[in-house]
C-alpha cells in the first residue's frame, strides 16, 4: 500500500493565513552587490561578491514587506538566475498579481511560475513579511510541531588545492565553534587533501559537496569517499541524474547522499526518497518555492526519518532570518548551513546581522528584520519600481 503523503494541515493551519487580504501599491527590486570576506570557489564556480535581489512590497497603506531572491547570477546552479528573474517578476508575476486579493490569490499567481521558485518565493516572502509586519502570523509561526530557539550551525567551506592549507584552515573554524565543516568537492580534487582533514579531526562532524558535478564514471571516486566516514556526500551528480545516486548506493552502500539541487519540491522529494537515492535533504527554503512547501517537506521528510537540515549559506541577513525561522522546526538537525553574516560578508544590509555565540548556535530571529538603507543604498547597482496604477 502506498505511504501516505503528509498534508501540511496536519502541522500548521494556515487556511487563515491564506486568506488574509494582501494590497499591492507598488513592487520594488533591488540589486545589490554585497562584499564577501574572501573568494568562494567550489565545483560550480569562482564567487566573488554576493549579487542579491531584494523584492519589497508595499501596501496601499506604506507599509513594506522585504524577500530575497537567493538565486545566482548565473545559471549554473539552477536554471534561474539573477537578471532574468527580474525579467520574470516585471513580465509575468507583476502584471497578474491583483492589487486587491488575498494571499492564496498570490500563490495561484505564482504557482504558474514553472521552474523559477527562487524567484516566486521572494515575492511570497515579500507579501509574508508585510502582513508579519501588521500582526498576521505567517505559516512559520503557525507551525504546531516542535522547535528550538537556536540553531546549531556548520559552515562551507571552498575547493582546497593544499592539504596543510586545508587542515589549517579547518582548525581555525573548529576553534570558532561550528558544529559541522563542509568540504567542497570536484572531480579534479585531490582525495589526499581530504585525507588529511580527516587524520587532523578523526572525531569531526565532516560533509562533503560536490554541487552535481561528477558522472557516471566517477562512481569509485566517490565509494572511496567512504573511508573518511562522512555524514554525508552532498549532491555528488547533476539534479536530475537521480538514477547514477541509485548507481552509487549499489556501490558504496554506507555512504550517505544528500540532496540539494535535486529537490525543488515535495514531488521530487518523495520521488527521490521512494528510489532510494537519498539519505538526507538539505532544504533551501527558497529553491523549492518558499515557506509553505518547505514545511510540506519537513513533514514528509519528518514521518519518514530522512534527516534534514536548511542550507542557504550566501544568503544576507533578510533570507537567512527567514532560513533560521524554518531550522527552529527542525529540534533533531546537528547543524544547518547558516552561519552568521560576518562569516561571509565584510558587511551586510540588515541592521542586526546574524551572530553566533561560543556554542556554535544562532538566536531565531522573532520579529522582521530591518534593512540598514543607508548601508543597501550604498550596495545598489540597480533600482526599479513596478506601480499598480
Amino acid at each position: 500500500m502506498p505511504t501516505a503523503i503528509p498534508s501540511l494541515s496536519s502541522s500548521a493551519s494556515i487556511d487563515d493565513f491564506l486568506d488574509r487580504p494582501i494590497r499591492l501599491a507598488s513592487l520594488e527590486l533591488v540589486e545589490a552587490a554585497v562584499p564577501q570576506v574572501e573568494v568562494f570557489r567550489s565545483a560550480i564556480g569562482v564567487r566573488k561578491e554576493r549579487r542579491a535581489l531584494f523584492v519589497r512590497w508595499t501596501d496601499s497603506d506604506g507599509t513594506q514587506g522585504v524577500g530575497e531572491c537567493s538565486c545566482r547570477p548565473d545559471p549554473f546552479f539552477n536554471g534561474e538566475f539573477l537578471s532574468a528573474s527580474r525579467t520574470v517578476i516585471e513580465d509575468f508575476v507583476f502584471p497578474a498579481l491583483p492589487a486587491r486579493g488575498r494571499i492564496r490569490d498570490v500563490v495561484a499567481v505564482l504557482s504558474r511560475v514553472r521552474n523559477w521558485s527562487f524567484t516566486t518565493a521572494a515575492v511570497l516572502d515579500a507579501a509574508a513579511d508585510l502582513l508579519r509586519r501588521k500582526g498576521v502570523p505567517d505559516p512559520i509561526d503557525l507551525w504546531n510541531g516542535p522547535r528550538v530557539e537556536r540553531i546549531p550551525v556548520g559552515i562551507s567551506l571552498g575547493l582546497f588545492d593544499d592539504a596543510g592549507a586545508a587542515v589549517e584552515r579547518v582548525g581555525q573554524e573548529v576553534e570558532q565553534g561550528y558544529r559541522r565543516i563542509k568540504l567542497k568537492i570536484a572531480p579534479e580534487m585531490d582525495l589526499e587533501v581530504l585525507r588529511a582533514v580527516r587524520a587532523a579531526f578523526p572525531a569531526m562532524l565532516l560533509a562533503f559537496d560536490a554541487n552535481g558535478s561528477f558522472s557516471d564514471g566517477d562512481l569509485d571516486t566517490l565509494a572511496a569517499l567512504a573511508e573518511l566516514e562522512p555524514e554525508a556526500v552532498e549532491q555528488p551528480f547533476p539534479p536530475d541524474r537521480l538514477d547514477l545516486c541509485c548507481r552509487l548506493k549499489e556501490h558504496a552502500s554506507d555512504l550517505a547522499i544528500c540532496l540539494d539541487e535535486s529537490l525543488t519540491g515535495l514531488g521530487l522529494l518523495i520521488a527521490a526518497h521512494r528510489l532510494g537515492a537519498l539519505d538526507e535533504v538539505n532544504l533551501k527554503p527558497g529553491r523549492v518555492g518558499g515557506v509553505v512547501e518547505s514545511l510540506r517537506m519537513i513533514d514528509y521528510a519528518g514521518g519518514h526519518g530522512l534527516p534534514t537540515w536548511v542550507g542557504g549559506m550566501f544568503e544576507t541577513g533578510v533570507g537567512r532570518a527567514k532560513n533560521l525561522r524554518i531550522a527552529a522546526c527542525l529540534p533533531e538537525s546537528r547543524a544547518h548551513d547558516l552561519s552568521p553574516s560576518k562569516r561571509y560578508f565584510t558587511t551586510d544590509v540588515v541592521t542586526q546581522p546574524i551572530t553566533m555565540g561560543k556554542d556554535g548556535c544562532v538566536e531565531v530571529p522573532t520579529r522582521p528584520v530591518e534593512l540598514d538603507e543607508e548601508i543597501l543604498e550604498r550596495l545598489t547597482v540597480e533600482r526599479r519600481s513596478l506601480v499598480k496604477e
